[in-house]
């Protein structure tokens, strides 16, 4: 930090704020108060500030701001109030694998139980949703915490730190320097290891010997900068790669090699060997179980960044730990040697994937054949239209519960990070906040988010930060007058209970008094120009869409939480109203019955036969096939 005695006096809030900077901290995002001190100093240090209406959509915004840079998203809010506001982006963040930093602003020590003004605790309150909090007592050490704070958030797997800092450490000065530091003069980054060789070569002789390999690919993939060694591996060896969660587009969705998740099953099912890279094991992975991971004659091997991410109840021919970009480029190298002159060929298993595109190209044609010029305009359409007329390199947005589920298979990635969702934490009005934050990390570049009209109302205030600040994102509303999947079954799942939030909610007028562009959509015909028109507006934008869903299509995870309720009411309850809503296919009959089992309900197999109108044997031969085990 240079020779202190000859600079400002240098107090604790200006160190915190100096290490910030060193540290290549540009923006941040938050609402003011207790923090001030650190704040006034660091935005005199050049900082950008981004002042919000409501801390949890600060929050939200240095989630998706440093998920899209790789680099620490920093927050700040006041204490009390303020800072518990941030729980729902810290939880989101935890689990989205964000990093973030938290400076929390805070009573001075003094006054630690005495009923002082804005008497709140952050390092206490957030430690099941940071990776660790600090409460800074010695302002000598402000610098340390500061700086590891920063590079603890990168470090794999990234995630939210909170610092709380009382106000008598942001006030007291000496001529001290701030010991145990020193300025790395560069923004940090993780550090990547190798994996150990002899379990790489083993690897490798798997991939050589199999005909039919698939490689899954998560957010390692992406947090190691490891998508174009991952395309060469994938060209050279001729392996399909499904992509998931941020790592999304770490193949183009467009490839011939690429498996969107909608085909993910059917080649899973008839793969030889699958190669997990970077994958947390988890519900929404099914923790690597049947009946959606088979099991038998296919084998496993599992490449993760720590061990700690390893999945040991899945039967392993060979787990490798290093940075999977890393271990990507020693497969690489380790199959060059082994094929020699030879060339890998695997024109059957590509023709396989191929059929099951085009089949899923028809399929999605004939659904929207069947969805498209309804009215209400039917969230099929919807996201289908928006997933078509964003830019290639546009940043898209997750906020919507029932609108996420079709969004997902509507678009196509083309780049890892492209997509961001809630994670497995599933928060609610992230969107417009991340919006923020997205515009902020890709200045020039397309940002969209889907957002329903429930999240609308919780962070619908921050648009007027997009507005104040000139960042041209576009929200669009997907305006059903209903809370999330409670409109999926409407009134035959839940009579008399009102979970409607106003009848077609002129979202659009709300904020073109603000100065937003505004377009309301009830007609089809009318969506492609609008959301256009938005684009190319230059403005922030609300694309406010009347729109509505129906049918089991798409419903599948809001399904699954309803069969517990379905199996405490019983048979005799259920009526062939709400029965309607639960025929599915076989596959997800299963899907249901998993569900309920993983949350501790295990439902019988004549039971989830009946609701789901499929034939009892079926489903267990379904079952035997899939080597998943009817619970008894």
């Amino acid at each position: 930090m240079g020779d202190d005695s000859n600079d400002l006096r240098l107090t604790g809030g200006r160190a915190i704020a100096r290490t910030l900077v060193e540290n290549g901290v540009t923006d941040m995002f938050g609402v003011h108060g207790y923090i001030n001190n650190v704040l006034e100093e660091a935005f005199r240090l050049g900082i950008n500030n981004y002042h919000f209406r409501h801390e949890q959509s600060a929050g939200f915004a240095a989630d998706a701001y440093g998920r899209l840079k790789r680099q620490t998203g920093v927050c700040y809010a006041s204490s009390s109030g303020g800072m518990s506001n941030y729980l729902a982006p810290l939880s989101q963040g935890i689990g989205a694998l964000s990093p973030m930093l938290l400076l929390v602003g805070q009573h001075g020590t003094a006054g630690d139980g005495l009923e002082v003004l804005q008497e709140g605790y952050a390092a206490e309150c957030f430690k099941t949703v940071t990776k660790w909090t600090k409460r800074l007592t010695d302002w000598e050490l402000n610098s340390y915490w500061t700086q590891k704070a920063i590079r603890d958030t990168i470090g794999y797997p990234p995630g939210p730190v909170c610092l709380e800092v009382p106000l008598n450490n942001q006030w007291n000065f000496g001529s001290a320097p701030q010991r145990k530091y020193l300025p790395s003069g560069e923004v940090p980054r993780p550090i990547l290891a190798a994996g150990d060789p002899t379990r790489v070569q083993k690897v490798t002789d798997l991939i050589l010997g199999a005909k039919r390999p698939i490689i899954v690919v998560g957010d390692g993939i992406y947090w190691s900068d490891g998508m174009a060694a991952l395309q060469h591996f994938a060209d050279l060896m001729q392996i399909p790669v499904n992509c998931r969660r941020t790592a999304r587009g770490a193949v183009s969705e467009l490839d011939p090699l690429s498996v969107p998740s909608a085909l993910r099953g059917a080649m899973l099912a008839k793969a030889d060997l699958i190669v997990l890279v970077g994958m947390r094991a988890g519900e929404l992975e099914s923790w690597f179980e049947a009946p959606d991971w088979p099991r038998g004659d296919v084998k496993y091997v599992q490449i993760n960044e720590t061990a700690q991410d390893l999945w040991y109840a899945l039967p392993t021919e060979e787990m490798v730990v290093g940075a999977s970009r890393i271990v990507i480029e020693q497969l690489t190298s380790y199959c060059i040697d082994g094929l020699g002159s030879k060339k890998i060929a695997r024109d059957d298993w590509l023709a396989h994937l191929s059929n099951l595109r085009e089949q899923n190209i028809a399929n999605r044609a004939k659904l929207l054949a069947k969805f498209g010029g309804q009215t209400p305009i039917h969230t099929y359409e919807l996201t289908d239209v928006l997933a078509n007329v964003v830019d290639d390199d546009a940043s898209i947005i997750y906020d919507s519960y029932s609108g996420s589920l079709y969004l997902t298979d509507a678009v196509r990635a083309r780049f890892a990070g492209q997509i961001l969702d809630a994670g497995p934490r599933v928060a609610l009005g992230q969107g417009i906040g991340m919006s923020i934050g997205a515009a902020v990390a890709r200045p020039g570049k397309q940002v969209v988010t889907l957002v329903g009209d429930g999240g609308m109302g919780i962070a619908a205030p921050d648009i007027e930060t997009m507005i104040h600040y000139n960042l041209p994102a576009t929200v669009v509303v997907l305006n059903n007058s209903s809370w999330g999947g409670n409109s999926l079954q409407g009134d035959d799942i839940h009579p008399n209970i009102d979970w409607s939030v106003g009848k077609n909610n002129r979202w659009d007028l709300a904020f073109q008094a603000f100065g937003a562009h505004g377009e309301f959509v009830e007609k089809s015909e009318d969506l492609a120009p609008a959301m256009r028109r938005a684009f190319e507006s230059g403005k922030p934008a609300v694309v406010n869409v009347v729109a509505d869903c129906d049918g089991v299509d798409y419903s599948q995870a809001w399904l699954r939480l309803k069969s517990g309720d379905m199996w405490s009411r019983g048979l005799d309850e259920i009526g062939p109203e709400i029965r309607r809503h639960f025929q599915v296919t076989p596959m997800n009959a299963l899907r249901i019955m998993k569900t309920a089992g993983d949350n501790g309900t295990h439902i019988p197999l004549d039971f989830i036969a009946e609701l789901t109108g499929n034939d009892e044997a079926s489903l267990r031969q379904l079952a035997d096939e899939r080597s998943y085990s009817i619970p008894k």
